[in-house]
């Protein structure tokens, strides 16, 4: 692996609640991203940034569609976040470098329409980095941002750490020694 990450979740059951009310908020930026690589491919033609975006949006799209599928929505928000960072840059590079206004009503129309998709392009991307972390930690620690968690994960899951079960007790048991009979 060329980035030590986590394993990302897989659902267990049906999602979280908290994962249920984030539906429309993870709807509206999907739409949003969607709507934005489309003034990215057509105004700016660029194609590679609009493909790598598309296909980021793409998984947040099979995600919503499986019912906030976790692992796809975790796939999501980490390219949306990596995404997000180089459009940052791309879109200080415009501004410290273009010898115009970033907006103007002196300029034409098409021009201010360029500038906001390299403005909106970080500002749509960078939020669904944002919500798919939430999900990621409403999945992983059940429920610390939100109400209920773990895609139906129990307390006593075989994933779940010994110590939260109620029958655990910690150096309890008899002892063996190794060569005795």
């Amino acid at each position: 692996m060329l980035l030590p990450m986590p394993a990302m979740p897989a659902p267990s059951g049906t999602p979280s609640s908290y994962a249920k009310s984030r539906t429309y908020a993870v709807l509206a930026i999907l739409v949003l991203q969607s709507a934005v690589i489309l003034m990215r491919l057509i105004l700016q033609l660029d194609i590679l940034g609009g493909f790598m975006m598309g296909l980021a949006t793409g998984l947040g799209w099979y995600a919503w569609k499986e019912d906030m599928h976790i692992t796809f929505l975790c796939y999501w928000g980490a390219m949306c976040f990596i995404n997000g960072i180089f459009d940052v840059v791309k879109f200080i590079d415009f501004w410290v470098h273009d010898p115009m206004p970033l907006f103007s009503n002196a300029l034409t129309f098409g021009y201010n329409l360029n500038s906001a998709t390299y403005l909106l392009i970080p500002l749509v991307t960078l939020p669904g980095a944002l919500i798919a972390w939430y999900l990621y930690k409403d999945q992983t620690e059940g429920g610390d941002y939100g109400h209920g968690g773990g895609y139906g994960r129990s307390s006593t899951d075989e994933r779940a750490p010994l110590w939260r079960q109620s029958n655990f007790e910690a150096f309890g048991g008899n002892g063996q020694r190794l060569g005795a009979n």
